[in-house]
């Protein structure tokens, strides 16, 4: 029998998550692809784990919100919660993103809280996730693409093995860890200093650890290919420029004393500010500094939990980072990815203009 490529997507989700025998699973759905679940669902008691499943595409939020009382949305999910104490492993499929424009604030509220609910559990537990970016036709449309291209872009990327990343990985991490500054360039006149010391430089080559100790990772992405750090928060000093920054385009950041003091923009500054300002100042800090190394991901799609997989883009990120190893303790993330920068670590150029290099005689990562 011909495999398809669900069928072999699901058992890399499989292998990522790194099921056992006798495992509970939890498998969230919300890219709604049924042909893919089921073949996950294959998968999994193939290997002798039992799927905890939760199904909710993005067109079922928009209703849910419309037809259900605020009291409703905001006591749903207790239950699942009691059942999600015993899970050992989560899958979340993501797909399209719900149209909340039209929802009433009280019941986005409600949402909203009880779906932060369950996420707490899933934080305290330390629950291991693979988030998979699932290729819909909801999403084409939201990214402005026929859904035969975002496969075409995307499935080789999904697919991609754990031990082809981690050979990538392997060339890389030993360069980055030999350093302990770190120096962006998004332009001429932007310039962005920062000290990470002696914090390693970790990886994700989109496979859980087994078992999971107390200093691994408990989140990793499909696609994949990426190393981070975590940075000394008050050394990051300079200006840096981001050509879309969340709502806001042709962003100028200024950071002092290692927070975002100033941000000027083309358009959209004062709702990206609304954003930054919506916790305490440490969500002005950077949270960790990313590498994407995914060598099937060629170009961004707008897309940034793909994007920050594409080899040679660099992924900066603001607030929470406890569990990556910093002290940033705000309940909040935003991630910019920049496709065409410039990165060293000490004076070794690792980015050159969104291409990377693995030394300074530019021998490229293939």
């Amino acid at each position: 029998m011909i495999e398809s490529l669900w069928d072999q997507l699901a058992r890399r989700l499989v292998d990522a998550l790194g099921a056992q025998r006798g495992e509970l699973i939890e498998v969230r759905d919300e890219a709604g692809n049924q042909r893919l679940l089921h073949a996950v669902l294959l998968a999994l008691e193939s290997v002798g784990a039992e799927p905890l499943v939760s199904i909710l595409p993005a067109q079922q939020v928009e209703r849910l919100l419309v037809t259900a009382s605020p009291d409703t949305l905001a006591t749903r999910g207790r239950r699942y919660a009691e059942w999600l104490h015993q899970v050992d492993r989560s899958l979340l499929l993501v797909g399209a993103y719900p149209n909340m424009s039209q929802m009433t604030d009280e019941a986005l509220h409600a949402f909203g809280t009880a779906y932060n609910r369950l996420e707490q559990i899933r934080a305290t537990r330390r629950i291991p996730q693979i988030i998979a970016a699932i290729p819909t036709i909801g999403k084409a449309a939201q990214l402005g693409l026929s859904h035969e291209d975002l496969e075409l872009r995307m499935m080789p990327a999904l697919l991609v093995s754990s031990n082809e990343l981690q050979t990538i990985t392997d060339q890389l991490v030993p360069v980055l860890n030999r350093t302990s500054t770190i120096t962006i360039s998004t332009g001429p006149g932007y310039e962005l200093h920062l000290r990470r010391d002696d914090r390693l430089w970790l990886c994700d080559t989109g496979r859980i650890a087994v078992p999971v100790g107390e200093a691994d990772p408990i989140i990793s992405y499909l696609p994949s290919g990426s190393v981070y750090t975590t940075v000394i928060a008050e050394s990051a000093e300079g200006d840096l420029f981001l050509p879309v920054a969340g709502p806001a385009r042709a962003a100028h950041l200024h950071l002092n004393g290692g927070r975002v003091t100033q941000i000027e923009a083309a358009s959209g500054a004062e709702r990206l500010l609304e954003l930054f300002d919506r916790y305490e100042s440490t969500a002005r800090r950077i949270r960790y500094i990313g590498i994407g190394l995914n060598p099937r991901l060629s170009q961004p799609l707008g897309w940034p939990m793909v994007d920050q997989h594409v080899q040679g883009t660099l992924r900066i990120t603001f607030g929470e980072n406890r569990y990556h190893g910093g002290a940033n303790a705000v309940p909040y993330q935003l991630d910019f990815v920049i496709g065409a920068a410039n990165l060293h670590v000490d004076d070794q150029l690792i980015i050159d203009q969104g291409r990377l290099v693995v030394n300074p005689l530019s021998t490229v990562i293939q």
